[in-house]
């Protein structure tokens, strides 16, 4: 049996155009704010936060997210905004998307019904891109991101001196209600 410990969530990870396109935006607004830039690595949006948990629940994790029907979708970014309390700049949407609400719904329900409580919080979709910020922003995206959601992600977090570096364990791709589930395993 697995006796470790990892600190995990499911989260959207961005393709490389994706992720560069995040990456020009958290320069910007790292400098714009005198915040530390997250790295292009650790760009993502994170559907569930599951904390720290036993390595064995890897498996039922997977299992869960073998039954995710999600369909792909293209998600809009056009707002950077911040939190003063925690120091974060936040990239996020103007418009709620009904495709990612729903996926995050479906996971959410799907984990309780596999008897994986979370934090009672509600869903603030965002992808953090500086922290420590010094002054705050809050504008719109001359040119939004349009994102092409096509998978999901479980995710290990892995805090060191650097700060935190993120693992990815497995994906499912989005498809079609009823379409078989397949799941693209990761070496950590």
């Amino acid at each position: 049996m697995d006796r470790t410990t990892l600190r995990l969530f499911f989260a959207l990870w961005p393709a490389p155009l994706t992720r560069a396109a995040l990456a020009r935006v958290a320069q910007e607004v790292a400098h714009e704010t005198g915040g530390r830039v997250v790295s292009s690595d650790n760009l993502h949006l994170t559907l569930a936060f599951l904390g720290d948990r036993p390595g064995e629940l890897v498996h039922t994790l997977r299992e869960v997210a073998d039954g995710i029907e999600g369909a792909a979708f293209t998600l809009r970014l056009d707002a950077v905004g911040y939190w003063r309390k925690a120091g974060i700049a936040w990239l996020g949407s103007d418009a709620p998307s009904i495709e990612l609400n729903g996926l995050q719904r479906d996971l959410v329900q799907r984990l309780a019904d596999a008897g994986i409580a979370l934090e009672a919080r509600a869903f603030a979709p965002h992808i953090t891109l500086s922290r420590r910020i010094r002054t705050i922003v809050q504008r719109r995206l001359l040119q939004p991101i349009a994102w092409p959601v096509d998978s999901l992600a479980l995710v290990a977090s892995e805090l060191g001196r650097e700060g935190a570096r993120y693992s990815v364990l497995a994906t499912w791709p989005l498809r079609a209600p009823g379409a078989p589930a397949v799941r693209s395993e990761h070496s950590a």
